[in-house]
């Protein structure tokens, strides 16, 4: 949902006529946020059922629909607040049911995970509305100034309740850490124990929950500054939105069909720039225009401009469905496609009138529409009348059904795992399928069906390591080293030394010097790339095979002193320089350093 502000500074009226908390509602909602911890912890503990079939629904609608009380409360005798809160549980209860019943006999994650996100958006639009209806009794009364009031000043109180929390836990970091300097292990033992977790959290949550509701003068200087930065990046971003329309002519939409983001990305644009057209309407209850002329046109081509990334972005989508089907994400994405599509036309429209009439007139019509628009919606993805696995798994069987291609196992994998319940029913009905009662698929449909997790998650055999001796080239003037150090170089350890002349913006040249003053040429390996140029030196072992010696580096150069070297040992010139002062030692005594001549 998408609650629009006006571009003037927000008044302290419209915040500061928010109810003052009851010292009871404030009481209770560190006692909701101790009372929440508690059974976070008994749910975790798995007192009331250890499967997560059973209890990751009930924890979900306790904490959904605990944290919504806690901040819609005012006055707890308030009866529409009680039904308000009634029905809210209610549907959330069936929802989280129903999507536990679209898993089937399995736990599956990839299903549970989306629908927490969809709950709290779902959550957080409803919560602005029940806000406004406990203040003017009415949903046919709500002005469009309470909604903006009440869905802005969420958005801060869940920002400064969980910044509130992680300072919390900052300090008891910190308290647990100076006393473990001592010794004293017993604030870390008690700070990291589950059940002090899950109270300590709760109630800071309560505490922070108080504070942010009951302090309307910091929310609203915090909303000012978020508004005033939002207002002013949208010139910028309808900047580039124009820029970039402008360019499509000449670069055509394939290159965005071959990145494979092109949807994301483009609804992601149309978000923010949502986002901050709102940020500076407001209310529409300024009497000043937000911006001189030549920026409100600027923004008025955007807006008129983003059906067509709206359109984009819904085409991408469309096109990967005509290509591989749907599933539940490509329904999901449509969509949302779709949504963003329908508030593109909207603000498109009111973008032109307002070339000859008042900024943005209608948007106080358009996103409480489309706010509830967005609720049903949300609503019916998660029962069976819009139920996006049933519609990706009937997808799927039906293309397994009618492509030329070979079904693979990972095919029938997906099929099963990816669409819950529906997607079993879909692999047991293939069964009585020409295509997949005979031969190798056959077998593979019997196993996916009595599968108890993913048949090609294991994982795949690594490719053989790739020879070092094809990325070492020999530098001009040294001779080659012997055949059993290049075959001591492919194993461990010393590979691992080696490991970078693998990389593509890496070269390495093998060298021999005579570094040790009485014994034969060693082998170096200079590596050339990056910011320094360096050399591995390998010696031979009095056992037999090869060691590493040590690293030559030259540390401290210009850039042309660099560029020097990289050219010397392409070149192979290097040679050894006896030095002129000999190391002196202690007669006896190996362990002590060797003293040397400085300047």
């Amino acid at each position: 949902m998408s609650i629009a502000p006006s571009s003037a500074p927000v008044s302290p009226e419209a915040t500061s006529s928010l109810p003052a908390l009851p010292r009871l509602t404030r009481e209770m909602l560190v006692l909701t946020g101790l009372l929440q911890g508690g059974l976070v912890y008994a749910f975790v503990q798995g007192w009331l059922g250890s499967e997560p079939q059973a209890r990751a629904p009930w924890l979900s609608l306790l904490l959904a629909v605990s944290l919504f009380a806690m901040m819609s409360a005012l006055q707890l005798r308030d009866r529409l607040w009680w039904a308000s809160l009634a029905v809210v549980g209610a549907v959330t209860a069936g929802l989280n049911f129903s999507v536990v019943w679209f898993m089937g006999d399995r736990w599956l994650p990839r299903i549970w995970w989306p629908w927490l996100l969809a709950q709290g958006a779902l959550l957080l639009v409803v919560l602005a509305w029940v806000q406004a209806l406990l203040q003017h009794r009415s949903l046919r009364h709500v002005p469009y100034a309470s909604l903006f009031t009440h869905a802005w000043n969420n958005a801060m109180v869940i920002g400064f309740v969980t910044k509130f929390v992680g300072l919390c836990w900052s300090v008891l970091g910190l308290w647990a850490g100076l006393f473990a300097l001592l010794k004293v292990k017993l604030f870390v033992t008690t700070f990291t124990q589950p059940l002090f977790v899950c109270l300590a959290t709760g109630g800071m949550v309560g505490v922070g929950l108080v504070l942010a509701r009951g302090q309307p003068k910091p929310l609203r200087m915090l909303l000012q500054l978020a508004l005033a930065l939002c207002k002013l990046l949208l010139p910028l971003l309808s900047l580039v939105v124009v820029l970039f329309v402008l360019f499509l002519p000449f670069t055509g939409v394939q290159s965005l069909w071959e990145t494979r983001k092109a949807a994301p990305l483009l609804m992601g644009v149309w978000l923010w720039m949502l986002l901050f057209v709102n940020a500076v309407y407001q209310d529409g209850a300024a009497s000043e225009e937000p911006y001189p002329a030549p920026v409100r046109a600027l923004i008025g081509a955007a807006l008129v401009a983003m059906p067509v990334l709206a359109g984009l972005a819904l085409w991408a989508v469309c096109l990967r469905v005509q290509q591989y089907g749907w599933t539940h994400e490509r329904v999901w994405a449509v969509v949302m496609a779709a949504v963003l599509l329908l508030y593109a036309v909207g603000y498109a429209v009111m973008a032109v009138r307002s070339w000859q009439g008042p900024w943005l007139e209608g948007v106080q019509r358009l996103n409480p529409a489309m706010s509830w628009l967005v609720v049903v919606l949300l609503v019916l993805l998660h029962t069976p009348l819009l139920d996006p696995y049933r519609l990706g798994a009937a997808s799927q069987r039906e293309r397994l059904l009618q492509s030329t291609a070979p079904v693979s196992l990972a095919d029938l994998d997906s099929l099963r795992w990816d669409h819950g319940r529906h997607g079993l029913a879909a692999l047991q009905s293939l069964q009585s399928e020409a295509r997949f009662a005979t031969g190798e698929v056959a077998q593979w449909l019997a196993q996916v069906l009595v599968a108890t997790e993913r048949m090609t998650r294991a994982p795949r055999a690594e490719a053989p390591p790739q020879p070092l001796a094809g990325h070492l080239e020999l530098a001009p003037g040294h001779e080659r080293p012997a055949q059993d150090w290049w075959a001591a170089i492919e194993t461990p350890p010393l590979r691992d030394h080696l490991a970078h002349c693998l990389r593509e913006d890496v070269r390495c040249l093998v060298l021999q010097l005579p570094l040790e003053r009485q014994g034969p040429p060693l082998p170096l390996v200079c590596r050339l790339g990056g910011y320094t140029t360096s050399c591995q030196v390998f010696g031979p072992q009095a056992q037999g095979g090869w060691t590493r010696v040590g690293q030559l580096a030259w540390g401290g150069l210009s850039p042309e002193g660099r560029a020097q070297l990289a050219q010397a040992v392409q070149e192979g010139q290097l040679s050894v320089q006896t030095p002129r002062w000999n190391d002196v030692v202690v007669t006896g005594a190996q362990d002590l350093p060797a003293g040397r001549l400085r300047d």
